[in-house]
Parts: C-alpha cells; structure tokens; sequence
C-alpha cells in the first residue's frame, strides 16, 4: 500500500515543490473533466439514449456533416461492438427518431445510417450553449497560449494513451517529477 504521507491535498504522489501551478493545472484538468462527464450524462438522460447510443448519434451526426454514408458494419468497427447490439442500437435509435436507415445508395440491396434531423436539432438543443461558451473562452487566449496549450494537451493525450497500451516507462514518469508508487502485495 502506498505510504499516504507521499500525498498531499491535491491527491497527487509528487515531491514538494517550490510552485504547485503543474498540479493546480492537472486538477483544472480534473474539474474539467467531471464537469464535461456530467454534461454529457445530462444529455444522454434527456435524450434517454446510453454511451453507446449516443456515441452513435454524434458519429452519424459527423458523418452527415461531411456527406459521407454509414453502413451498419461501419458503425459497429467505430464503436467497438458486435453486428448483433449494432443491430438492436440500430432500432432503438430509429424507434427514437434519431436515425433513418436508408437504401445504400452504391448497390441498393444494403442500407445506410443516417441521423435524422430531430436527432440533430436534440443534440444541438443540449449542447450549442456549452460549445459557444466553450469556443468563447478559447477565442480569447493569445496565439501563443494556443499554441502552448494545443501542445500540453497533445502532450497529456499521448501519455494517457501510453498508459492506456502499457508503453508508459516508469523512467519517463520519474524524469517528469513524479515518485512511483510502492508495488501492491
């Protein structure tokens, strides 16, 4: 078990340090992240549609947006799910209005997703406020916060996603400032 002395008020392991504005800006980071997590389940729940339900909307609703068409399989590979739930998603999203299956344009024996523009007028009903705000606060940083944070923020994907794979060497945390954790037993 770890020694719970290594922690401090802002639940992170790191030594002390003369300035904490790293770890205040991870913790922003948390905030923001509940925040976004809450929101959205607030959509859903009005919505009345699952993560997965409403993952579909958003990538329909995307594709839509760039004229391009989605077959049944096609959905179920983004997804990560089986033909057999992308089938049951399927109709649960079209008994909900939020989805057309239509002829497949290229060869007319399949058919293709499509969100529907209730769908689209639902999702934008919920959500147009939050991203104007949102585009609002980062209309107002400086070219070079941009660019500094576009880079921190691609730098905090790529060790989330090491992680997420296992390529995380414990070396590369120990270089960025933070002490490892005592092995469970």
């Amino acid at each position: 078990m770890a020694d719970a002395r290594t922690y401090d008020d802002s639940g992170y392991w790191y030594p002390d340090r003369s300035t904490k504005t790293g770890v205040e800006l991870l913790n922003a980071m948390r905030r923001y992240r509940s925040a976004e997590v809450a929101m959205r389940q607030r959509t859903r729940d009005t919505m009345q549609l699952g993560p997965t339900d409403m993952a579909a909307v958003r990538h329909l609703l995307q594709a839509r947006q760039r004229g391009t068409v989605v077959k049944p399989t096609g959905l179920a590979a983004h997804l990560g799910i089986t033909t057999a739930s992308t089938t049951a998603l399927v109709k649960r999203l079209v008994a909900a209005g939020h989805v057309e299956r239509r002829a497949d344009p290229s060869d007319g024996r399949g058919f293709v997703l499509v969100a529907t523009d209730n769908g689209d007028d639902t999702v934008r009903s919920h959500l147009t406020g939050v991203h104007a705000r949102m585009i609002a606060a980062a209309d107002r940083l400086s070219a070079t916060t941009l660019t500094e944070m576009s880079a921190f923020f691609e730098e905090m994907t790529a060790a989330m996603d090491d992680a997420a794979t296992g390529d995380l060497v414990p070396d590369d945390a120990r270089s960025a400032g933070a002490v490892a954790l005592p092995a469970h037993h």
